[in-house]
Parts: structure tokens; C-alpha cells; sequence
């Protein structure tokens, strides 16, 4: 280990633990000679890590460092950090289980675990479906902006795939408003008849959605007694991988999908 940058991220620690430190503190703190501080400290703060109040020459962390954080959280892989729940969730229930993402008025699909069962879902990883139809997009498109959600819905052609399909754009409108209210989206036969399948939402470190979950089957193996359990698991997973990207529940309103 490089001595001066093992330094270097020890003062940096200290400092986010003692907000507004002065050298001496962190030197104390620390046991290191005030000089070596000063000279460390002198191009963290060049550099923009750290930052010196003039009025009282003490230190706080720096701009620069928030700056990498956005970057790390942006560049995050959901795919490798979302798999070991696809993973549980998909044994659990041997159904199968998607992780997509909102591309204008459709969903693609980034990764799939697919169900052991020979009677099972159709779908591939790259695949494209209308958003309106199937549990994945409702859900983002219900993490959207009124603003936002209306200009994709402008878009949209209706059209019924199967007799389930929402074809009003109004009724989909109060439709979206339910999902939001509820926090999980069903897809109950709207693009398949026979095919079900329930959705959350998967948020990143700001609380925006980013990308959805969801566990897909039969129809008669997904609806019926055991379904609030199944949504509640599904529920609980998207919330899980939300955790994983830096998402912080308590930041949420109570009952409500949008961020307060």
C-alpha cells in the first residue's frame, strides 16, 4: 500500500466523520505530523476533494468527491447487482422472472431467469414488448412524470392484442393512477391470454425509477390465493435491488410512488 494515498483516504474519512475539522484536530486525531497533514491536505484541496472555509480555516469535504459518487452510482451494473434476487425470486416460485427497462412507449428486456417448468413464458433477453401492455411497462411508465407520462402516451397506439387489452387511453391514464397508488403493476392476460405476470419498480440512489422487475406466468398458476404473497415478494425484491443502487426507503412518502 502506497503510504501517502493510505493517507490521503484516512483524512478524508476523518474529516466526513469531524465536519469542519481544523489541521490540528485532524493531525491529532490522525497521530501525524501537522506538516505531512498540511501537505496532503494541501492537494486534496487543490484537487477539489476537500474544501477550506476562509472565515475559519477549517475543513469539509469537497465538490469532487460528490462528483465521483454520481458516477459510481450512474455506472452501476443493475443487471450484475439484480440477478442473485432474479435468481431467489424465480426458485422461489420456479416462474420466470424479467428485468427491463423504458425505451420511448416500449420495454426491452436486460435479463431473464427463466422458469424450470415445461408450461412457461416466452421471451428473450433484448426483446422488445409495447409498454402498455405488459406489467413491466405499466410500472415505468408509472414512475414518469404526468408531464413526461403524457407525451409517451401521445405517442402510443392502442390497439387490443387480447380481449384484456386497455385500449382507452383515458381508462390507462386511471389505470397508471391505480398502479402508483397500489406500488406494483398486473398484467393479466393484456398481451397473452393466459399469461399473468406482477411488476415494482426498481429505483436508483435519487429515487427515480430505472427499471422494473417482474415474475410472469401462467395465469392460472399466478392468480389465485397465493397472490398477494407473490406481489408482496415481488415487491420486496424490487425494493431490495433498489437498496443495492443506493436507494433509501425513508426518503419515499408514505403510500405514495413518487418521491416527496
Amino acid at each position: 500500500m502506497i503510504q501517502s494515498v493510505n493517507r490521503a483516504i484516512k483524512i478524508l474519512d476523518f474529516v466526513s466523520t469531524n465536519h469542519m475539522a481544523r489541521l490540528v484536530d485532524i493531525s491529532r486525531g490522525l497521530g501525524l505530523n501537522k506538516s505531512t497533514v498540511h501537505g496532503i491536505v494541501a492537494t486534496l484541496e487543490e484537487m477539489g476533494c476537500l474544501r477550506q472555509d476562509q472565515s475559519t480555516g477549517r475543513y469539509e469535504l469537497g465538490l469532487k468527491l460528490f462528483e465521483l459518487g454520481q458516477s459510481v452510482m450512474a455506472n452501476m451494473d443493475i443487471r450484475a447487482v439484480a440477478m442473485p434476487y432474479l435468481l431467489e425470486l424465480s426458485r422461489k416460485y420456479e416462474e420466470t422472472v424479467h428485468l427491463a427497462v423504458l425505451s420511448g412507449d416500449e420495454v426491452i428486456y436486460i435479463d431473464k431467469v427463466d422458469s424450470p417448468r415445461s408450461i412457461r413464458i416466452f421471451s428473450m433477453i433484448g426483446g422488445r414488448n409495447p409498454a402498455y401492455c405488459t406489467g413491466v411497462g405499466k410500472i415505468l411508465l408509472a414512475g414518469l412524470t404526468d408531464e413526461k407520462l403524457s407525451r409517451v402516451l401521445e405517442g402510443i397506439r392502442f390497439r387490443a392484442i387480447t380481449p384484456n387489452t386497455i385500449t382507452d387511453a383515458n381508462s390507462f391514464v386511471e389505470h397508471i393512477r391505480n398502479i402508483r397508488r397500489d406500488g406494483y403493476a398486473t398484467d393479466n392476460g393484456e398481451i397473452e391470454e393466459g399469461l399473468s405476470c406482477f411488476a415494482a419498480p426498481i429505483r436508483n440512489h435519487l429515487g427515480s425509477v430505472t427499471a422494473a422487475i417482474s415474475l410472469s406466468g401462467p395465469t392460472q398458476r399466478l392468480i389465485n390465493d397465493n397472490s398477494a404473497k407473490l406481489i408482496e415478494d415481488v415487491v420486496d425484491c424490487a425494493q431490495t435491488v433498489s437498496i443495492q443502487l443506493g436507494f433509501a426507503p425513508a426518503l419515499a412518502g408514505d403510500n405514495s410512488f413518487f418521491l416527496k
